[in-house]
C-alpha cells in the first residue's frame, strides 16, 4: 500500500511538471506563427550611468524583428499552402495576423514593464559632463530626467536628461542663433565619440536657445533644457556628455 500512494505521488508530481513545461511552451496546437527562432542579441554588462537600459532596448529591437520574420514567413507559407483557396487563405491569414498582434502587444509591454522598473533606480542620476572652451555658456547640473515608451516597430529608446546652462561670455551668448545656439556629442571613457551601428554619430537633439532665453542669459540668469538622445548598442560605454560649439 506505501509504494502505491508513493508512486500515485509521483505519477501525479510528473503531470504536474509536465502541465508546467507545456504551458511555458505555449501548450501545443497548430498555430502557424509561434516563435520558433531563437531570439539573439549581443549582451553588455551594465552601464554605469544609464544601468540595463542598453540592454533592455537591444532585447526588445531582437524580439520584435523575430517577430516580424515569421510574421513574414508564417504568410508566405500561407499564400503557398492555399494558393487555390482564397477563402481559406483569408481565413487562415486573419488567425495568423491576429495572433502576431497579440505576441506584439506582449513584446511592448514587457520591454516596457523593464524599463520602468529600471528607470525608477535612474531618474535624477547625475550624468557626467564636460563644456568646451568658448562655448559661451556652461553647464551646470545635468540629471536623467525620462525615457520614451516603446511603440511597436519604433525600435527607438530615447532618453531625456535635463540640464541648467549658466552665461560665461556675453559677447557670444549675443551671437548665438537661436536655432542652432550649440550641440553635445556623447562620448565612452577615452573621450571618443559614440557611433551608431552605420559608423555615424549617436543622434543627440540641437540645444536650442530660444530669444527669451538668450536675454535671461546675458542678464545673469540660469535656464534649464532639455536635451535626448536615442540609445544604440554603443551606449553600453557612455561615459560622459560634452557640450560644444556647434
Amino acid at each position: 500500500m506505501k509504494n502505491k500512494k508513493v508512486f500515485a505521488t509521483l505519477f501525479c508530481a510528473g503531470i504536474f511538471a509536465t502541465s508546467l513545461i507545456l504551458a511555458s511552451c505555449g501548450g501545443g496546437g497548430d498555430s502557424e506563427t509561434k516563435t520558433k527562432n531563437e531570439v539573439k542579441f549581443q549582451k553588455s554588462p551594465k552601464n554605469e550611468i544609464l544601468g540595463d537600459l542598453v540592454n533592455i532596448s537591444c532585447e526588445y529591437a531582437a524580439k520584435w524583428n523575430v517577430s516580424e520574420a515569421e510574421y513574414e514567413e508564417a504568410r508566405q507559407k500561407n499564400k503557398e499552402k492555399y494558393a487555390d483557396n482564397s477563402d481559406k487563405r483569408e481565413q487562415n491569414y486573419a488567425k495568423i495576423s491576429a495572433e502576431h498582434k497579440e505576441r506584439g502587444k506582449q513584446i511592448v509591454a514587457d520591454a516596457n514593464a523593464a524599463l520602468e522598473k529600471e528607470m525608477a533606480t535612474l531618474i535624477g542620476k547625475d550624468i557626467p559632463f564636460e563644456c568646451e572652451e568658448g562655448l559661451g555658456f556652461e553647464v551646470v547640473e545635468c540629471k536623467i530626467s525620462g525615457i520614451t515608451k516603446h511603440m511597436g516597430s519604433c525600435n527607438r529608446t530615447t532618453l531625456t536628461f535635463n540640464y541648467k546652462v549658466k552665461p560665461v561670455d556675453a559677447k557670444i551668448i549675443e551671437k548665438l542663433d537661436s536655432m542652432r545656439s550649440g550641440l553635445y556629442k556623447c562620448l565612452d571613457a577615452n573621450g571618443n565619440v559614440l557611433l551608431d551601428s552605420k559608423g555615424n554619430e549617436v543622434e543627440t537633439n540641437v540645444l536650442g536657445i530660444s530669444y527669451n532665453e538668450k536675454k535671461q542669459l546675458k542678464n545673469g540668469e540660469t535656464i534649464e533644457k532639455e536635451g535626448w538622445f536615442v540609445l544604440e548598442p554603443c551606449f553600453a560605454n557612455f561615459a560622459k556628455i560634452k557640450f560644444v560649439k556647434p
